[in-house]
């Protein structure tokens, strides 16, 4: 009894602690808004999670949670390798490849790669009157990261996990390298039905720059706070805040219900849908996101669509491979 009640006090001091340094920076609007670069780092590559308007850092057992928040592996099922690709706007796309190994509810671990390519650029060239001229050529983008995750038990009310991350970033022939690291915890609270994550992202260093003159761009920095609600074991709710470095706040919110025992149908919206206004007839969608997940013996499909309003949709698909047969 006298150990419960110190894992119990210990667990609410780190979470304390956690909340007031994780969430300090969520109050602050960087003045630097819009020079960060590595601007592939903020994307989600998870159709589970864009279904539900990526609100997923509350969201306990997540197999996708090295794409977020890195406490929420701990606790899931089995082991799973899931590969995941995204169809982006004007022939660019991207994707990941993850596995994660759930060893028991005190511990997981997983390794995951994602990708980008921007597909062809045309190049242009400035004339003297500052006029832009069509050069014929073409040029691309492309971006590698592979990262680490690990989860560990600290409390019966809170789950600790991080990620180790190594990007290269590529534009034409120039590139730039970065190492970063995530941090994520998760709260059990004495609510089973309710659960909070906090996680920030892509704290780290650039390690090389394109131009090779010592120029360093800013870093993506995320800090998120979330909360997971389970009406039953049929109906959940997410609702995320989000604040990166050159961005304003985002609100993000999930809803999933479970149709059938294998089949889960998902909608979600973000708060930045004004972002992507441009006065055309598909305005009105942006933000707005929709998903659908079938589980059969031991796989996983999972679809999302999300509307970036008039600038078009992104797709996602996610194929996960469970090594044990989910459990009906």
């Amino acid at each position: 009894m006298r150990k419960y009640i110190f894992w119990k006090k210990l667990s609410g001091l780190i979470w304390g602690l956690s909340f007031v340094l994780t969430a300090l920076p969520l109050f602050a609007q960087h003045q630097d808004a819009g020079t960060t670069g590595f601007s592939t780092l903020k994307m989600l590559y998870s159709a589970e999670a864009n279904g539900m308007g990526q609100a997923m850092a509350g969201r306990q057992m997540n197999c996708d949670g090295m794409q977020g928040n890195p406490a929420t592996i701990l606790r899931t099922p089995d082991d799973t390798i899931t590969s995941t690709f995204m169809d982006h706007f004007v022939g660019s796309g991207g994707g990941s490849i993850q596995y994660l190994r759930s060893k028991s509810i005190y511990s997981a671990y997983g390794v995951f790669i994602n990708y980008w390519n921007s597909g062809s650029i045309d190049r242009t060239d400035i004339s003297d009157t500052g006029e832009f001229l069509d050069s014929g050529e073409t040029f691309g983008a492309h971006t590698i990261l592979g990262g680490v995750s690990l989860a560990k038990f600290i409390s019966p009310a809170v789950d600790f996990g991080g990620n180790l991350k190594f990007i290269l970033d590529q534009i034409d022939d120039k590139s730039a390298t970065a190492v970063m690291v995530d941090a994520g915890l998760l709260h059990h609270t004495a609510n089973p039905k309710i659960k909070i994550g906090l996680a920030v992202r892509n704290l780290g260093v650039q390690t090389t720059s394109y131009t090779g003159k010592g120029y360093k761009e800013s870093l993506p920095t995320t800090y998120n706070a979330g909360v997971g609600y389970d009406f039953n074991a049929t109906n959940k709710l997410n609702f995320d805040i989000v604040k990166a470095k050159g961005a304003n706040f985002v609100a993000k919110i999930g809803y999933e219900r479970m149709v059938h025992p294998n089949l889960a149908l998902r909608a979600g919206f973000r708060s930045n849908a004004s972002d992507y206004y441009q006065g055309g007839a598909l305005g009105w969608t942006s933000g707005l996101s929709l998903g659908a997940g079938w589980n059969w013996r031991k796989m996983t499909v999972d679809y999302a669509v999300a509307s970036y309003g008039d600038l078009g949709i992104v797709n996602q698909l996610s194929l996960r491979y469970h090594f044990n047969e989910i459990i009906k």
